[in-house]
């Protein structure tokens, strides 16, 4: 990316019927998915309809109806990997009737005023007439403005909703008010799955897409930094 975040993240998400008990490090291991040595002391909880547990970077959560894999650390692949391993060589029975590409970064901005221009950039306050005005004051702490947005897009693939959602907020995770949260969010639907089918339909998709969505998810994130710069006119610590 032309601006590099400070802080990243990936995950893959499923929604289908899952066996939460099935999940645990020393059954990854097993099936050569994750490698783990025998006295893997991590903290994870193995239940009937619940599991969570991280090996290395990645997060695992999965609970009957999602199943979740994050990780912090590029390359992002790897999770896809994981994921296409589980679900197209071993567990390709699961119903699987949904997934999601999520891509979410924090950039560290010039100055706490750059952020407030960026969010007057996306969201301006003059169609809000005197409430909107009231935003706008001296006072740091008193500083009104965007606190969250979200934007829309609707497509069909492979005869499938499609579906990709972009937010911007301010950071909760760089504490000195110069930070902004971006995520994208890719939506897939698959239609005509019931009870009868597995996971190769989605997880053709899933691998299909992964690239493409993540490659999108970056020029999106330029493309609102770069126009916001125009707009500041204020440069970003990048």
């Amino acid at each position: 990316m032309i601006f590099q975040p400070e802080i990243s993240a990936c995950s893959i998400k499923l929604i289908g019927q899952f066996n939460p008990a099935i999940f645990h490090p020393a059954w990854l291991h097993s099936k050569r998915i994750e490698q783990i040595n025998s006295e893997f002391a991590g903290d994870f909880i193995t239940l009937r309809e619940f599991a969570q547990f991280s090996i290395e970077n990645r997060s695992y959560l999965v609970q009957t109806d999602r199943f979740q894999l994050a990780t912090s650390t590029a390359p992002w692949v790897k999770i896809l990997d994981i994921t296409t391993k589980i679900f197209h060589e071993h567990l390709y029975h699961t119903p699987i009737t949904a997934f999601g590409i999520n891509h979410e970064v924090h950039f560290r901005l010039s100055s706490w005023a750059a952020r407030v221009r960026l969010g007057r950039t996306l969201a301006p306050v003059d169609p809000w007439g005197k409430f909107g005005q009231d935003m706008d004051v001296e006072q740091r702490n008193l500083t009104g403005g965007l606190q969250s947005l979200t934007m829309k897009r609707k497509s069909i693939v492979h005869g499938s909703r499609f579906e990709t959602n972009v937010t911007i907020e301010p950071s909760s995770k760089i504490s000195d008010g110069t930070g902004v949260y971006m995520r994208v969010n890719a939506h897939h639907s698959i239609e005509g799955v019931s009870d009868g089918y597995g996971s190769e339909e989605a997880m053709s998709l899933l691998a299909e897409r992964f690239e493409p969505t993540l490659e999108e998810s970056e020029t999106i994130f330029n493309t609102i930094m770069v126009e916001g710069k125009k707009q500041w006119k204020t440069s970003l610590q990048v």
